[in-house]
């Protein structure tokens, strides 16, 4: 749901790059719940010599690649989990534990079209992977305000799967829509919204725990530096 703090490129001629956020989200109570919960949303993302990079949304990383239209490179990233207690439908399940993920990512620019993938592999709990894929196409709409209009779908392998729904089978586990409008303010400043809709697929559709659909929604306001 922080995604929409980075879904416009901006350049500084500062060796430090500094993006901070607040907002609010709305998502599933887990991966494709039927119930919901209101969340808080920090955005810290700091980048050093458009190399380094920590960030709340992107994790802790190394632009291998950075030729000005491709980023690529090796990062961390932290799962939080999730416990039975979290949603009445995880009774008697069991708790999947927090873990670090170690994966790398790819972001292609081309005119205003915008490619990604990227690969998680958790070092501890299921030790499942990960994957996301995507393409996003960025429309002006003013001077200041831009609207990105994308499509991703979102792998699971037999480990992340079997822990995640209890069906040990590899996949494509959702297609999602999404739409992104970002407001350039004075001074550095922005608001966007973001809204998300999944469309569940395969093995993880099957499964009692899951909805057919998820969704999620988000509103940022933040500064760069």
């Amino acid at each position: 749901m922080l995604s929409v703090g980075n879904a416009m490129r901006w350049r500084s001629d500062n060796a430090w790059k500094v993006n901070l956020a607040v907002g609010v989200g709305v998502a599933g109570t887990y991966q494709y719940s039927r119930d919901d919960k209101v969340v808080a949303l920090p955005l810290i993302d700091v980048e050093w010599r458009n190399r380094y990079f920590f960030s709340t949304q992107r994790g802790l990383g190394f632009n291998w690649i950075n030729s000005g239209q491709t980023l690529a490179g090796p990062r961390i990233t932290y799962d939080w989990g999730r416990k039975q207690g979290d949603d009445a439908f995880l009774a008697g399940t069991d708790d999947i534990g927090a873990t670090a993920e170690l994966g790398f990512f790819w972001l292609r620019y081309s005119g205003p079209w915008r490619l990604n993938a990227d690969l998680k592999y958790a070092l501890s709990s299921h030790k499942g992977i990960r994957g996301a894929f995507g393409v996003a196409r960025g429309n002006p709409l003013s001077e200041n305000s831009s609207l990105f209009v994308g499509i991703e779908g979102h792998y699971g392998s037999k480990k992340y799967n079997y822990a995640h729904f209890e069906d040990g089978a590899t996949g494509i586990n959702d297609v999602t829509p999404y739409l992104s409008l970002i407001r350039n303010l004075r001074n550095g400043g922005y608001v966007g919204v973001d809204g998300r809709f999944s469309f569940v697929l395969g093995r993880a559709d099957t499964t009692n725990l899951s909805a057919s659909y998820g969704h999620s929604a988000s509103f940022l306001v933040g500064r760069r530096f």
